[in-house]
């Protein structure tokens, strides 16, 4: 007797494949309509990101040119002041504007995705390895 799958199973098993199949394009679908929300979604958003960004820019531009005119007046400070209690100080805080600025983060369209792959999602057709599949053992007699 070889073995070989039963007519029986081979129902079942073209049944499950038949609804996997069905299910799979139902799904293929959603991802196509998801991916459509996505693109619109990031075309809302990408103008408010990169005008944001812009006005991080700004900010920053700004902290720097209060740093360095704040720089150029310790600057013109005496060395002992400088080196004084208040001088130093006064210099900590100066530098906490500097950190200030480079605090400023930048707002980032990459952490999302740009569209999602239907084969990620699922991986490849369970189906085209079960149409491969031998339907009886070679040479198990």
């Amino acid at each position: 007797m070889a073995f070989k799958i039963k007519a029986a199973d081979q129902k079942r098993i073209d049944a499950a494949f038949g609804e996997l199949t069905a299910q799979r394009s139902t799904l293929e679908e959603s991802v196509r309509v998801f991916n459509e929300a996505v693109a619109a979604a990031r075309a809302k958003l990408e103008p408010d990101v990169e005008a944001y960004n812009e006005k991080v820019d700004a900010a920053r531009g700004m902290l720097d040119d209060v740093h360095r005119e704040l720089e150029d007046e310790f600057d013109d400070r005496s060395a002992n002041w400088q080196n004084g209690d208040k001088g130093i100080a006064t210099k900590e805080w100066i530098d906490s504007i500097s950190a200030l600025a480079e605090e400023l983060t930048e707002a980032a369209l990459d952490v999302f995705p740009e569209s999602l792959e239907f084969e990620d999602v699922i991986g490849d057709d369970p189906a085209e390895g079960y149409n491969e599949l031998d339907k009886e053992a070679p040479g198990a007699e």
